[in-house]
């Protein structure tokens, strides 16, 4: 077993080039030269969050399992017997109202297919849009999405589109105004919407309360079905709608608090960092928040939350104490010791500057403590943030480290000299380090022999 150390600098990646310049030497010194000495590259990473980040990392998967589920069901959806409690509930007088939480172009077939069973019962359905993403280049994805819907399904009517940030806070007046009594913004062509939430850079999940056709408004009769793919907390949003109809049992795909029959439970996957820890048989510990624990152990057990004793916690809420990091990595048991650092919790330009001057000081310190000990060191991210930020009272900027984080490997044994980083994302990354502990586990993995084409130096 080889011990190594992996510091995640969650938030931290490539600036793209619109991204509002903050990296610099100066600013972090100690990293710029990390990636002058080392083996660096840059990977992929197509997460926008700390929860999508250890997806990817733990599972592999890029998108979240509930969609695979859903693209072998669909065709079945008549076989549910929770959706056949809900088409029992429709009634023919009334409209059929679907709020779609939306996040990629997948759910088209999905919806497509569930509406001609809710044909059946009613025609008079209208798609309310819950947008989910934080990454303004979604926009594009989304305006494709709705033309989609409004030309080629002519039994669906797209009324509402709203942020999951805005569905999701307590202040929900002017969103029941508009569902109630269909006073608001109204934008028919969405082109122009679009391109206005464009340039006044508003990420999707925050997107106030439109709409595109009249007709929908919410009548006693109607009935309401969640479509998500994912767990959100709209519990105020439900208190709202029984203010006004306290008789729906109310049904969703998946688990939402407060629905009462989700048609199918979450999947797990059999693919994780626990699974993949206990065929090289070792064991990590994560350095973490207490706010953070929780999902992170949920997404490295494969999407279940159960205590492993091979994926174990310590809570870092008063800060990671310098003598404590050193006997940690050089004193346990643990053969792999994650980091877990973010430096997108920032409101400010000023605030991201002094998060990332602590960061690198924070590098170095771990940096110093596994060349000391021989110990591997693996640096990354495993998503970067992309956020506007307030320069001043008066103008914001977009700080955009999305797409691509970097990759930094401090080993004895894998220098510039003999090895490059080839190409990959956050799970190939996983793999490698998981590989650099015991190669019992033979994937693709970032560091090759130069020359050499085979994958990774069995040492």
């Amino acid at each position: 077993m080889k011990k190594t150390v992996l510091f995640l600098m969650n938030g931290f990646g490539i600036e793209q080039l619109n991204s509002y310049s903050i990296y610099n030497a100066k600013l972090m010194p100690n990293l710029d030269s990390y990636t002058k000495k080392y083996l660096f590259s840059t990977i992929e990473s197509n997460a926008s969050n700390l929860s999508d980040g250890y997806r990817l990392f733990s599972t592999g998967s890029p998108i979240a399992l509930t969609y695979t589920l859903i693209d072998n069901y669909y065709t079945k959806f008549s076989e549910n017997k929770n959706l056949n409690y809900y088409l029992n509930t429709i009634k023919k007088d009334g409209k059929v109202h679907l709020f779609l939480f939306y996040d990629n172009e997948k759910s088209l077939d999905h919806i497509k297919y569930f509406c001609e069973y809710i044909k059946t019962k009613n025609d008079k359905i209208y798609l309310h849009l819950i947008l989910t993403s934080n990454n303004i280049d979604n926009y594009k994805d989304i305006e494709k999405f709705i033309n989609k819907v409004t030309y080629d399904f002519k039994q669906i009517k797209i009324g509402i589109i709203v942020g999951i940030n805005v569905i999701s806070s307590i202040n929900l007046n002017s969103f029941m105004n508009m569902f109630q009594n269909e006073i608001g913004e109204k934008w028919k062509e969405i082109s122009k919407k679009i391109s206005s939430l464009n340039a006044s850079k508003i990420k999707p999940n925050n997107v106030k309360e439109f709409y595109m056709n009249e007709g929908f408004k919410f009548d006693i009769n109607d009935s309401l079905f969640f479509f998500n793919y994912s767990y959100f907390d709209i519990s105020n949003f439900i208190a709202n709608i029984s203010k006004i109809n306290n008789v729906f049992d109310y049904c969703s795909l998946f688990q939402l608090n407060g629905v009462k029959y989700p048609m199918f439970s979450y999947p797990s996957s059999g693919i994780s960092m626990n699974n993949s820890l206990k065929k090289i048989e070792a064991k990590s510990l994560f350095l973490a928040n207490s706010k953070d624990i929780r999902f992170i152990n949920y997404y490295c057990n494969g999407l279940k939350n159960l205590i492993s004793e091979n994926v174990c916690f310590t809570k870092t809420d008063d800060g990671i104490n310098n003598n404590f990091l050193k006997s940690v990595i050089r004193d346990s048991n643990y053969d792999l010791i994650i980091i877990n650092y973010q430096i997108d919790n920032v409101n400010t330009v000023s605030e991201l500057t002094d998060k990332l001057g602590k960061l690198d000081s924070m590098l170095k310190v771990v940096h110093d403590i596994c060349l000391e000990l021989e110990v591997s060191l693996f640096i990354s991210s495993l998503y970067g943030m992309q956020k506007e930020l307030m320069v001043d009272n008066f103008s914001k900027v977009m700080v955009d480290f999305s797409l691509k984080v970097p990759v930094i490997v401090i080993d004895q044994i894998f220098n510039k000299k003999n090895y490059i980083l080839g190409f990959g994302n956050t799970y190939t990354l996983a793999n490698t380090i998981y590989t650099n502990i015991n190669p019992k586990i033979d994937e693709e993995v970032l560091i090759k022999r130069k020359n050499i084409i085979s994958q990774f130096l069995k040492k």
